[in-house]
């Protein structure tokens, strides 16, 4: 008996209404006629209708496989639902993309800066610097020291490493903060929606 290995994706995005298992799924078949077969199984189609998500069981995916081909085996890996989300996205306009970079830019270099001076002067930075100054130095601090320099140019760099990059170069392969943030994120989005839809019954699912 020929056996099907399924590797079901938790979300994938797609761009034609009929959705395929190849567009949910990574298929694998020692027999590539199989293989191919499965690829081409249509498991949803988005046209005539106006949802553009849909959550698909990964039993019913194996169960279209056993409609349409006799006597096959299916291993599943991965993922027991998929999240399939048809793209009715325009791309949009190059100067709205700069306008979005722009506005973003500012919102984190304002909101960055007085989140800091709020800190500072929270904590009172300016006078423990005062007084270490005077207490090292002998001498009344004018404001404006070594200690403030060494401070800020430390806290840019802090920043830096912190963030793992800057711009678009990396200061080593690990994943930036950010971005285990956002994966952390989506992953509890696809989760929630998973969990939803199911409540309420409307995934697609075996009979």
């Amino acid at each position: 008996m020929d056996k099907v290995y399924l590797n079901i994706s938790k979300c994938k995005k797609v761009e034609k209404a009929p959705v395929t298992i190849k567009d949910a799924a990574t298929v694998w078949c020692r027999d590539d006629s199989i293989k191919n077969r499965v690829n081409t199984i249509k498991i949803y189609d988005f046209n005539g209708k106006k949802e553009t998500r849909v959550i698909v069981s990964a039993l019913k995916i194996v169960e279209e496989i056993q409609k349409e081909i006799k006597g096959v085996e299916v291993e599943l890996t991965g993922e027991t639902d998929v999240i399939i989300e048809l793209n009715t996205k325009k791309e949009p306009k190059l100067w709205m993309i700069y306008l979005k970079v722009a506005l973003i830019c500012l919102i984190i270099f304002f909101g960055a800066g007085f989140t800091i001076m709020a800190f500072n002067n929270d904590v009172a930075v300016h006078d423990v610097f005062a007084q270490y100054y005077e207490l090292v130095m002998g001498e009344e601090s004018d404001g404006f020291t070594i200690l403030e320099l060494t401070y800020s140019v430390g806290l840019a760099v802090g920043i830096l490493i912190f963030y793992n990059h800057f711009g678009a170069k990396r200061l080593s392969k690990d994943p930036t903060p950010i971005e285990v943030e956002m994966r952390l994120y989506e992953n509890d989005i696809n989760t929630t929606l998973i969990d939803g839809v199911k409540r309420k019954g409307a995934h697609m699912d075996v009979d």
